[in-house]
């Protein structure tokens, strides 16, 4: 690797990795990381709830409240 500067280059020399690279361990890595991050929120994205998950909102007095929803649409909450 070299750095080129306004004067001169910069020469820096890394030492080799200590662990050998393995396409199948790299493969399995990022296999693990791809299935964790599908199970975080992202972002701008809309969140689905299923399997009797819940949304729980909590009021400025620590109130928790269960948000639900109707087939019509009509939204309530119970407290928690």
């Amino acid at each position: 690797m070299s750095v080129t500067g306004a004067s001169a280059a910069i020469r820096l020399r890394l030492a080799p990795p200590s662990v050998q690279y393995s396409s199948e361990q790299e493969a399995h890595r990022n296999s693990s990381l791809e299935r964790a991050d599908l199970s975080n929120f992202k972002r701008f994205q809309d969140v689905d709830l299923a399997n009797n998950e819940r949304l729980i909102l909590v009021s400025a007095n620590g109130t928790r409240y269960s948000v639900t929803v109707t087939d019509a649409g009509t939204l309530g909450t119970t407290a928690v």
